[in-house]
């Protein structure tokens, strides 16, 4: 169960109202009034509980809990006793994920209204019902949509842009940014700082100009301490719905598609454009100036120095497709095995 000191859970909610939101079929039509309280994974689940089944290998789990109802395929279905209630649904996992933010809504900003110490240049604009805790900084000619919150000591500088209900953590600078609707941005953030191009010259080096800036779409989520860099003479642009986790890096004139996944510690250096869909593996670095096609994805710690075409797999330093980089693997352990047998 969530802490209700952190979280604010809805419900109870019927089962029936829970089949329909997630658009699945009940295995007991009569249980449709049935009050589930909350959800819960499956070795957490007690009575009260709404639980996922997605992999048969867990229905041992599942029959040691006493979850009052599970989330699951009708295929799987046919191993769980039959007094069990269920919601059926082709795709159980998303369907739970869903089920979240009906039991879990969005929180709304529980103390609308601008802190005494927040400093706001007076030709900025402020939305309705917007949330500005303490120590925030507002630069000239910023607009602020409604209902967004903003973190204590957050900055945000001349120009920028926020659509409606975005949310950003403590600790952010922002600059040269324009933000869609919905965007969720992580504490100790920094978007719109200068990109990474210099160049020699005889005294040192000389940085190469960066006057773009970063577009961020609608319901793009950015983690804690990532960095966008703004563009240099173009703009970085990260498509609607895609999600960026902690500690990314992305350069500048980077163009991220719709959907796109990012994972904690990848960096993706500048000018490289990434299509719809592309997920990034943990740890990864992707080149500058390189296409990554749309569904392509980057396993974690891989080191990318080529274009990948769309629907790409990609595995390893520096990367390949995942078929050869798992046949290299395996070649070399069997070398290492037959060295080890005759020393």
């Amino acid at each position: 169960m969530a802490d209700p000191r952190f979280f604010r859970r809805s419900g109870p909610i019927a089962l029936g109202e829970i089949a329909r939101f997630v658009g699945g079929a009940l295995s007991q039509p009569g249980s449709a009034d049935f009050m589930i309280r909350d959800i819960a994974a499956l070795e957490y689940a007690v009575e009260g509980d709404i639980t996922v089944l997605s992999d048969r290998r867990y229905l041992s789990v599942l029959g040691d809990n006493a979850a009052s109802a599970v989330i699951t395929t009708e295929a799987l279905g046919r191993f769980i006793p039959s007094d069990r209630r269920m919601v059926f649904s082709n795709q159980p996992r998303l369907a739970f994920a869903r089920l979240g933010h009906l039991f879990y809504r969005e929180p709304v900003a529980e103390h609308p209204g601008i802190a005494a110490s927040a400093h706001i240049a007076a030709c900025a604009t402020i939305g309705a019902a917007a949330q500005i805790d303490p120590g925030v900084v507002i630069g000239a000619g910023v607009v602020i949509g409604s209902g967004c919150q903003i973190g204590a000591n957050t900055v945000i500088g001349p120009g920028v842009v926020l659509g409606d209900q975005c949310r950003v953590g403590a600790n952010t600078t922002i600059g040269h940014a324009l933000i869609g609707n919905r965007a969720e941005i992580g504490s100790g953030a920094s978007i719109g700082g200068p990109g990474f191009g210099f160049e020699p010259h005889e005294t040192g080096l000389v940085r190469m100009l960066q006057v773009g800036r970063v577009i961020i779409e609608d319901d793009v989520d950015i983690g804690a301490n990532t960095a966008i860099d703004r563009g240099a003479t173009g703009d970085t642009v990260i498509g609607a719905g895609s999600k960026l986790d902690n500690l990314v890096q992305i350069g500048h004139n980077v163009r991220m598609g719709k959907f796109c996944i990012v994972c904690g510690q990848a960096g993706i250096a500048g000018s490289t454009v990434l299509g719809d869909g592309v997920i990034i593996g943990g740890g990864s670095s992707v080149s500058d100036h390189l296409t990554i096609g749309s569904g392509a994805k980057i396993a974690g710690k891989s080191g990318v120095m080529r274009d990948i075409e769309p629907g790409g797999v990609v595995a390893g330093y520096p990367a390949v497709p995942i078929g050869d980089w798992r046949r290299q693997t395996a070649g070399l352990i069997r070398m290492f095995s037959r060295r080890s047998s005759k020393s």
